[in-house]
């Protein structure tokens, strides 16, 4: 069955954030992630669009739909479209935990959807399982952080608000605030405890100073070579493995 004008315009306008929280519906695409997907079940799936070269056997209770490979080059917002795409649901929101015993992850305006793929990733593999996002970060559905997360998206649970009241909230659960910028504590002289906030800054202008002000302590990686700088994504997973080592 041919997909009709009214179906590929939908799918298509995915690619974008306004229409993504107009329908409440985003994309995954992909053999790895859709299969993936599936086996998160709060996520609740509107549609897969899949060519006959995906053989994986799909739930009946999902509304499926075989297209050829011209079809999902169509709907696809990928350079070279893998076989297939899902139509997903917004997850149900679910409130942060604040007294969680273990490292929250803080993002002060992340722009590039990539870096934020790839730190919820890297969050993953370091057993983070809460992010709070500033409201100027990008947000989780934009399909390059789906791409760029391979899967983790499934599994952090990720937030957007605002940074300040999160804080407080933090302190009040009697975490430790720290936040990585150029001017603070070389990393290898600081201890981390349990329960702590690491803020980490946008790519090109680091922490805002009003959130500055509001961290128990500021940390830097020390800089030995000559690089003018790090990516927030790499300088997040080094922070990451200091704080796992320190418990270990």
């Amino acid at each position: 069955m041919s997909l009709s004008k009214n179906e590929i315009k939908l799918v298509k306008s995915l690619q974008i954030k306004k229409y993504r929280d107009l329908n409440r519906l985003f994309v995954i695409e992909g053999e790895k992630l859709v299969k993936e997907l599936l086996l998160h079940t709060h996520f609740k799936v509107d549609g897969i669009f899949y060519t006959k070269e995906f053989t994986t056997p799909l739930p009946k209770h999902i509304h499926t739909f075989e297209i050829s490979p011209a079809e999902l080059e169509r709907i696809s917002g990928l350079t070279t479209p893998n076989k297939v795409l899902a139509v997903v649901k917004y997850p149900k929101e679910t409130p942060i935990d604040f007294a969680e015993d273990n490292l929250i992850l803080l993002l002060d305006t992340i722009n590039d959807p990539g870096n934020l793929g790839t730190i919820i990733r890297t969050a993953d593999w370091f057993g983070v399982r809460q992010i709070i996002g500033s409201n100027l970060t990008v947000d989780l559905f934009n399909p390059k952080v789906i791409q760029a997360s391979m899967g983790a998206v499934y599994r952090v649970n990720f937030y957007r608000t605002d940074l300040h009241l999160a804080i407080e909230k933090l302190k009040e659960n009697n975490f430790d605030i720290l936040g990585a910028t150029l001017g603070g504590t070389s990393l290898y002289q600081t201890n981390f405890q349990k329960k702590t906030a690491l803020v980490m800054g946008s790519e090109s202008h680091g922490i805002s100073p009003e959130l500055i002000r509001k961290l128990s302590k500021e940390v830097m990686i020390p800089q030995v070579g000559e690089t003018e700088s790090l990516n927030v994504a790499m300088a997040t997973g080094i922070l990451l493995s200091h704080y796992r080592r320190g418990l270990v």
